[in-house]
């Protein structure tokens, strides 16, 4: 009875956030539509679609996922949860898949309770896996972005002061993994478990496994550069920013596979960065759908596997 005041006040907002986030959703799949119309024939004259990089471009989220599924397989280890190919791989798919869900962060949802009823992992060291994920992440986005725009700027090309600004930002999120994070209002068994990541010697590998996922976003919209007219002119160094972008970009996944945001982000960079007209939206976009296919039919098969785990061990 004591709780049902307390209770309200939390559904009206769990409502109120509800309803904020899905106007931000029709808002920016609004604006995307009417940037499309409003820029339909220059796009038109980019799409001259060049089949033969569609394939390799596959095997691009193939290999994304594994990187990915790695990642938490080697967290999830350190609070002793040992996870077999079919659950690694898998929970990177079905990650993938549930964050085309009109739910925030549905994919982190689904691993957590998978952890949680197959593994018995407790929801607060998943969260301590989920903190380092987006904190190396976001911090390694920001660093190389500050080397890509060291470079370019030594070669005489274009390296905006935006995006100075944008990837020092990003750089600070490694504070989260030193002993600074204790000013972060967490509970204190939260803090333990994050000290307790930082002890194994995990961040090296995490960090790495990281650059391994930005190397493999960049060639992706690098080859979906080279599908559309124009876009040949893009380099590698230039697909790394616009992949650096596209990724910070989906850390809070605020449209359902962060879509519409993803493309805006890549046209605001690739204006910035002097590329060809609407190439790196046009780009982003068919690496979204690629991966999207890609996601969409491997992710219910694992679905099922994991499905039938749980089933079978519970």
């Amino acid at each position: 009875m004591n709780d049902a005041p307390a209770d309200i006040p939390s559904r009206g907002k769990r409502t109120h956030y509800r309803a904020l986030r899905t106007a931000t959703v029709i808002l920016v799949l609004a604006c995307l539509a009417a940037y499309l119309w409003k820029s339909r024939h220059q796009i038109a004259g980019v799409l001259q679609i060049h089949p033969r990089f569609l394939f390799p471009m596959v095997l691009v989220p193939l290999a994304s996922l594994a990187v990915n599924g790695w990642i938490g397989r080697d967290l999830a280890l350190q609070f002793g949860a040992r996870l077999n190919f079919v659950e690694w791989y898998g929970l990177a798919a079905v990650n993938s898949l549930a964050n085309y869900l009109p739910l925030p962060q549905a994919g982190a949802l689904a691993r957590g309770v998978y952890l949680k009823r197959v593994h018995a992992l407790p929801y607060s060291p998943f969260m301590a896996t989920l903190m380092v994920t987006y904190a190396t992440a976001i911090a390694l986005y920001g660093a190389c972005g500050l080397i890509g725009l060291t470079i370019l700027h030594v070669q005489g090309r274009a390296s905006p002061w935006l995006l100075w600004i944008i990837f020092s930002a990003l750089t600070a999120a490694v504070l989260t993994l030193t002993p600074a994070s204790r000013v972060l209002p967490l509970p204190a068994n939260l803090h333990g478990q994050l000290r307790s990541l930082r002890r194994h010697h995990l961040l090296a590998r995490i960090i790495l496994l990281q650059a391994a996922l930005v190397a493999l976003t960049s060639t992706g919209l690098w080859l979906a550069c080279k599908t559309v007219h124009g876009g040949e002119a893009v380099s590698w160094p230039s697909s790394i920013m616009l992949g650096l972008i596209i990724l910070a970009s989906g850390i809070a996944n605020i449209t359902p596979g962060n879509v519409g945001v993803e493309q805006f982000a890549a046209e605001l960079t690739g204006r910035l960065l002097h590329l060809p007209p609407n190439v790196g939206l046009v780009a982003s976009a068919i690496f979204r759908i690629v991966s999207m296919l890609t996601v969409l039919a491997i992710g219910p098969i694992f679905t099922a596997l994991l499905a039938r785990r749980r089933s079978r061990l519970l």
